[in-house]
């Protein structure tokens, strides 16, 4: 083959003591995005939701002053643009482009600590790298007529949705038990799927006064604690939604597969830190808004529901209209990001967010004013929910009904995470 400079460079791409060189430059700004978003933590103790990376590491972060960090932030900036410049494997661009991802949506939070204003739809962008989804109040509407003809008996269907789920409602007295055995049921599915690091755990607390109805707190070594909020009562169905989401295949996977695959063996230590408000984020959330969907059909969860939870709980009525219910009710989340846009672009006040979600969801007024809580606090967070499940379902599903297909993808999207605009790309 005649000698031409792009020859070299293909030369040069693969060749392996090139490619190690080049990922010591990647590991370097590892080290440099992980120390910086432990930084940044220092200003808000919810940004850095895990790390299980070097103890050291989390020892010597100390508060600065945001001008420091913006200095160095900027800094980092050319240092990563440096990094782009050079021909990167097909391995290390994918590392390369979530290192971007994560870097620059540091850089939208500093702009909020600053005290910057960002529309909904900016910070969507910059820090979850999506686009927002506009919501037409004709689905709002649709969803009310169906739900008319569903819900039984007479009044507003804020009575008649309270009536109708008085007989779903798992007692105080029996959760534990009921969530217990939601958990062991996703576990024992999960492991069917998944090779899952062999000293993994889930540990479970039962906890009040949040924003949140559960949360997992990832604390490394395969080791999660998953707290279940106990300030509103839950649906029978909600216990096996909370159980995937947070646990199996959900976000304990999640971490478990990329400490096991990314941190310890290859050594990619910025996914031992998870920055809460961050591109990852889309895809955690809405692999496990997903993860129920992926773990069992409708007709296997009503029977599992039916035959394990519901005498587990001490509850007896018919699942099946309570899930076309509740089907058609989960369709509101697209109207929840519309409600938390309005009032992060504050067009709407607290107070008539909260009336919103009583009027158009059908909240009891308490579980309103926590939602409305969620949303002051979170802002455009709530879009991983809804637009990250379906980016996922749309990803995994694509072109083929085959489960096992569906199932190597979805392993895929955990143990290589990528961002919003990457799920875009054709695998």
């Amino acid at each position: 083959m005649p000698y031409s400079a792009d020859n070299e460079a293909k030369s040069i791409l693969i060749s392996p003591a090139y490619s190690k060189a080049k990922n010591q430059e990647l590991n370097k700004f590892a080290e440099r995005y992980t120390r910086f978003a432990l930084a940044i933590g220092q200003h808000d103790e919810l940004y850095v939701d895990a790390y299980f990376g070097p103890r050291a590491w989390q020892e010597d972060a100390f508060w600065q002053p945001l001008t420091e960090l913006r200095l160095q932030y900027e800094e980092g900036c050319q240092v990563l643009a440096a990094v782009g410049e050079n021909h990167l494997d097909i391995e290390l661009s994918g590392r390369y482009c979530f290192l971007e991802k994560q870097w620059l949506s540091i850089g939208a939070y500093l702009d909020l600590l600053e005290g910057k204003s960002l529309s909904f739809e900016e910070e969507a962008r910059r820090l979850y790298d999506s686009a927002v989804v506009e919501y037409s109040l004709a689905e709002l509407n649709s969803i009310h007529i169906e739900l008319d003809n569903l819900l039984p008996g007479e009044g507003t269907f804020a009575s008649r949705l309270a009536e109708f789920k008085l007989s779903y409602i798992v007692p105080k007295n029996k959760v534990a038990a009921v969530f217990n055995a939601a958990i062991d049921k996703a576990r024992e599915l999960t492991k069917k799927q998944f090779t899952l690091p062999a000293h993994e755990h889930c540990e479970i607390e039962y906890v009040n006064d949040k924003v949140w109805t559960a949360y997992n707190w990832y604390k490394g070594d395969y080791h999660s604690l998953i707290q279940l909020n106990q300030d509103q009562p839950l649906t029978i169905d909600r216990y096996l939604e909370l159980a995937t989401h947070e646990g199996y295949p959900g976000h304990h996977v999640f971490n478990a597969l990329q400490e096991q695959l990314l941190v310890k063996e290859k050594g990619w230590l910025e996914y031992s830190i998870y920055p809460l408000f961050s591109p990852i984020s889309y895809l955690a959330e809405g692999s496990a808004n997903y993860a129920l969907r992926l773990l069992m059909s409708q007709d296997e969860i009503v029977l599992f529901e039916r035959d394990v939870l519901m005498p587990l709980a001490g509850l007896e009525a018919d699942l099946t209209l309570f899930h076309k219910v509740f089907a058609c009710i989960k369709r509101l989340g697209y109207f929840e990001n519309h409600v938390s846009k309005l009032l992060t672009d504050k067009k709407i006040n607290y107070k008539e967010a909260t009336r919103l979600l009583v009027d158009d969801a059908f909240y009891t007024h308490s579980r309103a004013e926590q939602r409305t809580r969620f949303f002051d606090q979170n802002r455009s967070y709530i879009i991983n929910y809804s637009v990250g499940e379906d980016a996922v379902a749309e990803w995994v599903e694509s072109g083929t009904a085959d489960k096992a297909i569906h199932w190597q993808r979805f392993e895929a999207l955990l143990s290589r995470p990528r961002s919003a605009s990457a799920m875009k790309v054709i695998r």
